[in-house]
C-alpha cells in the first residue's frame, strides 16, 4: 500500500514537470513573434518622428524674422499644381548699312502656344516642367523663393517665330514663316525685398507663403538673360549673307517696387512690381557660315566663324513688370494666375573687318543695327496641398 501511494505521487510529480516544459515549449516561438512585431512597428514611428522634427525645423528657419501678423506658412509643406502656360516674343531689328541689305527693318513674333505641365514644390524651393500641346516643345524652370530673397531659373525654346523683313536692297518684304527660325531664352532672374518682415513675394508666385495683411518692399534685381535666334533654313542664311545665328548676353541691375494687396486675411491676394533695369553687360556673337556666300567657293572660303558685335552705348535702360492673383480656396485647395513681362534692348554700331580701316571704311560703312524685344509669359495654376 505505501509502494502504490509512493508510486502515485511520484507519477503525478513527473507529468507535472512535463507539461511545464511542453508548455515553455509552446509558448517560447509565440514570445519571439510578439517581440518582432513589437520592433516592426517601432520603426515607422522613429521615421515619422524624424521627419515631423525635420518639417519643423525647416519651417522655423523659413519664419526667422517674419511678422506672423503679416506672414503665415500653409498648414501643408508640399504642394503640386496642374499649370497651364501661354507666352511669346516680339522682336523688332532695324540696321542702316547692313551688308547684302543696306537698310532693314525686321518683325519676328512667336505664335501664342499653349503648354500644359506640373509642378511640385516642398515650401520654398519648386520644379516645373510644361510641354507644348502640339509640337512637343518643353519649358523648364526651378525656384528658389524666400521672403529676403528668391532665385528663378527658366529654359524657353521656340520654333514659332514668324514676321518678314523688309530691306532697302530687296524689292518687297520677304516672309517668315513659323519654322525657318529657332529662338532660345534662358532666363535667371534674383531679388531681394527690403521689408522681408511683412512682404512675402513667395505667397503671391509660388504659394509657398500667406500674405494675411496688405504689404509693400522695395525690390533689388539681378537679371542674366541669354538669346539664341538660329536660321533654320538655308535660303535664310544666303539671304543673311551667311549669317546662321546671333547670340545675346546681357546682364542687368535694377531697384523697383512691389505690393500685395489682401483684403480678407489673404484669401484672395493680388500683387503688382515693376522695376526699370540698367543693363550693363552686352554681348552680341554672330555666327555665319561662308559657304552659304554666293562667291565664297570662288574665293577659296569653307568655313564656319563667329565675331562679337561692339555695343553703341555701355549701359541701356530696360525694365520687368510682374503681375499675380491668388485666391486660397481653404488650406489644401488654391488658384493661381501670373504674369511677367521683360524688355529687352541692344544696340550695335560697328564694322565687320576692323583689321583694315582703310578698306573698312571705303567699302563698308559703320553699322547701326538696333534690337529691342518684348517676352511675356503667363501661368495658370490648380494647386493642391499636403
Amino acid at each position: 500500500m505505501r509502494k502504490a501511494i509512493l508510486l502515485l505521487i511520484v507519477l503525478c510529480f513527473s507529468v507535472g514537470i512535463e507539461a511545464k516544459i511542453k508548455k515553455k515549449e509552446t509558448l517560447a516561438p509565440l514570445t519571439i513573434e510578439t517581440d518582432s512585431l513589437a520592433t516592426d512597428s517601432v520603426k515607422p514611428k522613429k521615421a515619422k518622428i524624424f521627419f515631423q522634427k525635420v518639417g519643423r525645423f525647416a519651417d522655423e528657419w523659413f519664419m526667422r524674422g517674419v511678422d506672423t501678423n503679416y506672414i503665415a506658412l500653409p498648414k501643408y509643406r508640399f504642394r503640386l499644381a496642374l499649370n497651364g502656360e501661354a507666352g511669346s516674343v516680339h522682336t523688332i531689328l532695324t540696321g542702316k548699312n547692313v551688308p547684302y541689305y543696306e537698310n532693314i527693318n525686321c518683325h519676328f513674333n512667336s505664335n501664342v502656344t499653349p503648354k500644359i505641365g506640373l509642378v511640385l514644390g516642398f515650401r520654398n524651393i519648386q520644379a516645373g516642367y510644361a510641354i507644348d500641346l502640339f509640337k512637343g516643345y518643353s519649358n523648364f524652370n526651378l525656384a528658389i523663393n524666400q521672403n529676403a530673397f528668391g532665385l528663378e531659373i527658366l529654359r524657353r525654346k521656340t520654333f514659332y517665330a514668324n514676321g518678314y523683313i523688309d530691306a532697302s536692297s530687296i524689292e518687297g518684304k520677304t516672309n517668315i514663316n513659323a519654322g525657318d527660325i529657332g529662338v532660345t531664352t534662358f532666363f535667371l532672374s534674383a531679388y531681394f525685398a527690403f521689408n522681408r518682415k511683412k512682404f512675402s513675394m513667395p505667397a503671391a508666385f509660388n504659394q509657398s507663403y500667406i500674405q494675411k495683411k496688405s504689404a509693400g518692399s522695395v525690390l533689388a534685381y539681378v537679371d542674366f538673360l541669354y538669346t539664341d535666334m538660329e536660321f533654320q533654313k538655308n535660303s535664310y542664311m544666303v539671304m543673311a549673307g551667311g549669317m546662321r545665328s546671333m547670340e545675346l548676353y546681357q546682364v542687368a541691375l535694377g531697384v523697383g517696387y512691389g505690393y500685395n494687396y489682401t483684403p480678407n486675411k489673404g484669401k484672395l491676394l493680388l500683387h503688382i512690381s515693376a522695376a526699370p533695369l540698367l543693363v550693363f553687360f552686352n554681348r552680341m556673337i554672330q555666327t555665319g557660315d561662308t559657304r552659304m556666300i554666293t562667291d565664297a567657293e570662288k574665293m577659296g572660303f569653307n568655313l564656319i566663324f563667329s565675331r562679337k558685335i561692339k555695343p553703341k552705348f555701355p549701359v541701356y535702360v530696360s525694365g520687368i513688370v510682374k503681375a499675380a492673383v491668388v485666391w486660397n480656396i481653404n488650406d489644401r485647395f488654391a488658384l493661381a494666375a501670373s504674369a511677367v513681362v521683360n524688355n529687352i534692348r541692344f544696340r550695335a554700331y560697328d564694322t565687320l573687318y576692323e583689321a583694315d580701316k582703310e578698306i573698312d571704311e571705303k567699302y563698308n560703312p559703320h553699322i547701326d543695327m538696333s534690337l529691342m524685344t518684348w517676352d511675356w509669359k503667363a501661368n495658370f495654376y490648380l494647386l493642391v496641398r499636403f
